[in-house]
């Protein structure tokens, strides 16, 4: 997606534990249209707002009509989505444990699935929207996202303190790391380890970890500097036939 059409914020420091982008986009039709879009599998959720007319996703080999106003789980498998006019989104980034937070909302429900947020949040999502699409500036939408997560988070009741910082080493070591050792490391129980885990991201550790370490593969791979054998051996695979069934599956 050509850069010019994106604008890229961060959001205030109050939120950077929750959020850890905005983005903004607005691709003319003329552009859009000639193109397919594929949402790769991410550790990451994502709230979109359309601005515009939404567009067409895929699914089971037919084209759905997205939500206009959105949640996206865990995304384990990609699929794609397809432009039906101008592409105007505000896209909400959360960090991998930064939605429950913010949101309340259990992510084991929608996992590779969307949400309508109208059933999600008690608030008038068209004066969102609406706000957003008047907004001159990029960094004066980032504000008035701002505004309405830092009003979310003084409503929300406080999230378990303790999947932080487990989400956060899984990231850390790439999800190479046994939840064994990771139990050891951090003095908790495995049983409370899976529970706190599939709470904060809505899968299980195991599956979490393994997205994880894809992602991490992907970005060796996308830098074009090693072979196959040598990505697989830095992201912590025993030999290249493990790292080829983890992204075969």
């Amino acid at each position: 997606m050509p850069e010019e059409y994106i604008l890229k914020v961060q959001p205030d420091t109050s939120l950077r534990n929750y959020i850890w982008q905005y983005t903004f986009v607005d691709f003319p039709f003329e552009q859009a249209r000639q193109m397919e879009f594929t949402v790769l599998p991410s550790s990451n959720t994502r709230m979109i707002l359309f601005l515009g007319e939404p567009s067409l996703y895929e699914e089971k080999n037919t084209w759905q009509p997205v939500d206009r106003y959105s949640l996206t789980g865990f995304v384990s498998r990609p699929h794609q989505f397809t432009p039906t006019s101008t592409l105007r989104q505000a896209m909400v980034h959360f960090t991998a444990w930064g939605m429950q937070p913010l949101l309340d909302f259990p992510l084991a429900e929608i996992t590779d699935q969307r949400a309508d947020l109208n059933y999600i949040l008690n608030c008038d999502l068209e004066n969102l929207s609406a706000d957003l699409s008047q907004a001159p500036t990029a960094p004066e939408k980032a504000r008035i996202l701002d505004h309405f997560f830092i009003k979310q988070l003084q409503q929300i009741r406080p999230a378990d303190a303790r999947a932080q910082p487990l989400v956060q080493y899984i990231l850390r070591t790439k999800g190479a790391l046994r939840l064994e050792d990771l139990c050891k490391n951090l003095f908790i129980g495995e049983r409370t380890a899976q529970r706190l885990v599939h709470n904060a991201v809505g899968v299980n550790f195991k599956f979490f970890s393994r997205i994880v370490r894809l992602e991490y593969v992907r970005r060796l791979m996308e830098q074009g500097q090693a072979s196959l054998t040598d990505v697989a051996m830095q992201a912590g695979y025993f030999d290249q036939a493990h790292f080829n069934h983890d992204f075969q599956e």
